[in-house]
């Protein structure tokens, strides 16, 4: 993957119907993707930062996407609302620029009320995910993203909310067993996928404590987000551990996703930052799902592949009581 510095501007000159003369750039506005093609459906060739000054080589979109060559020659094609599209008449008048289109409170930490499981039961509910597409700054993202592991992506992606969790203990998630196997699970056998079947897509709710709140914004994305890497399109890696003050490699780990967080615009790095290694505890509510993918960080970033993930709700103690983070100041 190849991250594109910020160059100086490329003049594209078309002929107007009168024969006058027309320069036609674009500064891109965001970190953004250039594509193959206009959609998400295939991993990017290229990523744009933010200055960066690209030529338009068709002045009309397709698919919400322009058609773009960058200032070291590579064509593409980059999602409208990621560009601002400049246009410098050949008679030397200023440059004029256009935007592209454009809590019910619990009683204790440890969750009274109701009955905390020691194990998570293989015959509990599991709802198929729902099927969403997300509008992203950086393009639309379908729900198996672009590539990689597309039976994981569907999990990760999915919006309905986890209305029924059972509540389990911490540990109940992080000694469930999984096979040693490949990172996608096209790879794996089917006796590995019996090993997880019973339990992926369960709907649990977990208290912890949270050790970060990492945006996974650096880099060149994920697949099941397009490899979009904007703060507002990625998921945050949050390492919930089980007391206060535990290493991180013995965390499981809970992600919101920015499906999920459209609907939530109190959840921020920000308003969960006083329990971010703290003494008070956080309970997420989401789905059970194991993410293969992720096996070199064991024993460094976590501590199991599973997680909780993605989170469709975040509670805090505060006051002695449970409250919402939506309610959150």
């Amino acid at each position: 993957m190849l991250t594109r510095i910020r160059s100086k501007a490329v003049l594209f000159v078309g002929c107007l119907a009168a024969g006058q003369a027309l320069a036609v750039d674009a500064i891109v506005k965001h970190r953004a993707n250039l594509r193959s093609d206009p959609s998400t459906t295939h991993a990017p060739i290229a990523s744009l930062k933010p200055r960066d000054d690209v030529e338009l080589l068709e002045p009309t979109e397709k698919s919400g996407y322009y058609h773009v060559r960058t200032a070291e020659g590579d064509e593409g094609w980059i999602y409208g609302r990621s560009i601002e599209i400049v246009t410098a008449p050949a008679t030397g008048t200023s440059p004029t620029s256009t935007p592209a289109a454009a809590p019910t409170p619990g009683a204790a930490p440890s969750g009274a009320g109701a009955t905390v499981e020691t194990g998570i039961d293989g015959t509990w509910d599991k709802p198929s995910p729902s099927d969403g597409s997300y509008h992203g700054l950086d393009g639309i993202c379908g729900p198996t993203g672009d590539g990689g592991d597309t039976a994981t992506n569907a999990r990760k992606n999915r919006t309905d909310d986890a209305t029924s969790p059972h509540p389990v203990a911490w540990k109940a998630i992080a000694q469930l067993s999984y096979p040693v196997a490949g990172r996608s699970l096209a790879d794996w056998t089917a006796g590995q996928l019996a090993m997880i079947q019973p339990y992926e897509g369960v709907e649990v709710s977990v208290v912890g404590y949270l050790a970060a709140v990492k945006v996974e914004d650096t880099g060149t994305g994920e697949a099941t987000n397009c490899h979009f890497t904007n703060p507002a399109e990625v998921d945050w890696h949050m390492p919930l551990v089980e007391h206060s003050g535990d290493p991180e490699s013995t965390s499981i780990v809970v992600e919101t996703t920015p499906r999920v967080r459209a609907h939530h615009p109190k959840w921020t790095p920000t308003g969960l930052s006083p329990w971010v290694n703290s003494s008070a505890p956080v309970r997420i509510t989401g789905w059970l799902l194991l993410d293969p993918e992720h096996r070199a960080h064991l024993g460094k970033y976590r501590s199991t592949l599973w997680e909780v993930h993605p989170i469709t709700k975040i509670e805090v103690f505060q006051g002695g009581q449970w409250v919402n983070a939506d309610d959150l100041p």
